[in-house]
């Protein structure tokens, strides 16, 4: 099968989307060629020889849209049997219903990737058009249709196969977060977590890796350096920015535990990196109990890797119950997490289901 795959961005140092060139790797294995189609593209280092990629670029909205077209017919012109026999986009509905006529007229595959708690006109437009919807878990498209694929998520675990964590040994326990600073990702319940610990006497320190999004998320980003202050907590958390996705995995190894505040309400993505990693984790989540509940060992405790959102308090006490359990216990929880994503979230499995899917009458 030959295969376009359309992306916002395809760059293996991007923060966010590093984690698209493992997808394009997987799928690559699993098809005779694959076109990549991005809005933007960076560093290609690993691209497999039998991928190429095709930039439509982010200037102009008109201009956007007639590249994406061009590229399209390029692609799907001549039909399945001069060109390419199936379409997969991520995350972005609209490129499905833009591709929806060259696909349609082509009479190939068009199959649609979506993760999030959010429906709106853009997201049921897209289902109309597609085949079918791949996504991570129920929760993680909220829209009952015969359309959707629940297939999990894709961790690299080879990329976060990391040392465990030891003993605290009288250092600070380290918190880690990753997530864009944005009200989403709610950092203010985090930080206000962190001091409610070190008040009951617990020596937390915190490292937030992510920055802001947009232009108007920098007043967000002052307020949140300011209830670090307002908590006198300078010296206890650390805001890196952005991390490269290469070397994301170094900051899951320099953390004890994980924390995850967001409110997208789909899987999110890095509490599998974090259970790869072998962290234990604190989420508020509600798709995260179903992911945990498929491993024997952990199938009745869900409830100790989440919070109430918004709540410090909720999220205070989980991980303060974390802290005090044995270095044992959290080692052995850890590596059932790994063996979680091992065994229902691995890149490749999920490029190889999403291929046969694609390529099945």
């Amino acid at each position: 099968m030959k295969l376009v795959f359309v992306t916002q961005v395809l760059d293996r140092d991007d923060a966010v989307l590093g984690f698209v060139m493992r997808w394009v790797q997987g799928l690559a294995k699993e098809v005779e060629s694959l076109r990549v189609l991005a809005l933007e593209a960076g560093n290609l280092d690993g691209l497999p020889s039998n991928v190429d990629v095709r930039v439509i670029g982010r200037r102009g909205y008109l201009g956007r849209y007639l590249r994406y077209r061009g590229f399209l017919r390029e692609a799907f012109g001549n039909g399945p049997d001069g060109g390419f026999g199936g379409l997969l986009t991520h995350m972005v509905p609209r490129y499905s219903t833009l591709a929806a006529g060259a696909v349609a007229r082509a009479g190939v595959a068009h199959y649609l990737w979506y993760t999030h708690k959010g429906v709106d006109k853009r997201l049921l437009s897209a289902l109309k058009v597609v085949d079918g919807a791949f996504t991570a878990s129920d929760l993680s498209l909220r829209v009952d249709t015969p359309k959707k694929i629940v297939t999990g998520h894709g961790i690299d675990l080879a990329h976060f196969d990391v040392a465990p964590s030891g003993d605290f040994g009288g250092r600070p326990v380290r918190l880690l977060s990753v997530g864009r600073l944005t009200p989403a990702k709610d950092p203010l319940t985090t930080i206000e977590a962190v001091a409610l610990l070190r008040d009951r006497g617990h020596s937390v320190e915190l490292t937030w890796a992510g920055s802001t999004l947009a232009r108007g998320d920098d007043e967000y980003e002052t307020s949140v350096h300011g209830a670090v202050s307002g908590h006198g907590l300078e010296g206890a958390v650390k805001f890196v920015g952005a991390v490269p996705y290469p070397e994301i995995a170094a900051a899951f190894e320099g953390a004890d535990l994980f924390i995850n505040a967001s409110g997208t309400g789909s899987v999110d993505k890095v509490v599998l990196e974090s259970m790869a990693a072998r962290r234990p984790f604190v989420s508020c989540n509600e798709s995260i109990p179903p992911v945990l509940e498929v491993h024997g060992g952990l199938s009745s405790r869900a409830a100790e890797f989440t919070f109430t959102p918004k709540d410090a308090v909720s999220l205070a006490d989980r991980l303060e119950a974390w802290i005090k359990r044995p270095t044992s216990e959290r080692l052995r929880v850890g590596d059932s997490l790994r063996e979680i994503v091992a065994e229902h979230h691995e890149v490749d499995a999920l490029m190889a289901r999403i291929v046969r899917r694609i390529g099945t009458p």
